[in-house]
């Protein structure tokens, strides 16, 4: 099996060879480009199945290279910056990142991220059309709205089933409270958003019931993501 691509664009060469030293010895094919230019016209030749994208580029912003990237090639993409501003994550977002992880950040952080990535295009071409999605070892069953992990199995409420659907199929993805919004309650003005949070608490008490190896991870003032645990 060929190895999984990663594009760095990151102008930091310390950085740079940091992340390249990591995801190389997670035996990923690693690239690296300085600047926003050699970065888009390397994405076009090396097709990479990930994007790690630096926001303060010297020639061109970050956010411009992530609207190019996200309109013209397939690539996860997950922007990196030393601001953890709300609103520059909703921006990244936005624009066509996956997700946003805010420096300093571990190595061990950066490959979970895109395994997590990886993990959802596999699950994507393998899903069929039978009503069950699965993240590891746990399943969502839509004929039965259950959430079942080994023998273990519990019961949601059809609001709580969309939720966990929307989360799992975007598995390592940050969603904001927007998008859940839009997307479960087809709704973004006329409910308020911390009733996301009470059903996302609600979730979470259903998922350690069966012990299932997930967890929502809460990014304050933004949303949330659905995680394997390690």
């Amino acid at each position: 099996m060929a190895k999984a691509r990663i594009l760095v664009i990151e102008d930091d060469d310390d950085v740079a060879k940091l992340e390249q030293t990591v995801l190389e010895r997670a035996d990923y094919e690693v690239k690296v480009a300085a600047t926003g230019a050699d970065g888009l016209e390397l994405a076009d030749t090396f097709r990479p199945d990930v994007v790690i994208l630096d926001v303060g580029l010297p020639d061109i912003s970050g956010l411009d290279v992530c609207t190019t990237l996200a309109g013209t090639n397939n690539a996860f993409i997950l922007m990196v910056s030393g601001h953890s501003r709300e609103q520059d994550v909703l921006l990244g977002l936005g624009l066509g990142a996956d997700d946003y992880i805010t420096k300093p950040f571990s190595g061990n952080e950066l490959v979970a991220r895109v395994a997590s990535f990886l993990r959802r295009r596999e699950k994507y071409t393998a899903r069929g059309t039978d009503g069950v999605l699965q993240v590891g070892t746990t399943k969502l069953v839509r004929d039965f709205h259950t959430l079942n992990n080994g023998e273990q199995t519990v019961t949601l409420t059809a609001l709580e089933f969309r939720l966990l659907w929307y989360l799992a199929e975007a598995e390592g993805r940050l969603l904001t409270r927007a998008q859940i919004l839009e997307h479960v309650w087809n709704d973004v003005s006329g409910v308020p958003t911390r009733v996301v949070d009470v059903h996302i608490a609600a979730l979470r008490k259903k998922l350690s019931e069966v012990e299932a190896p997930l967890e929502i991870a809460s990014v304050r003032g933004i949303g949330y993501r659905l995680d394997q645990k390690p």
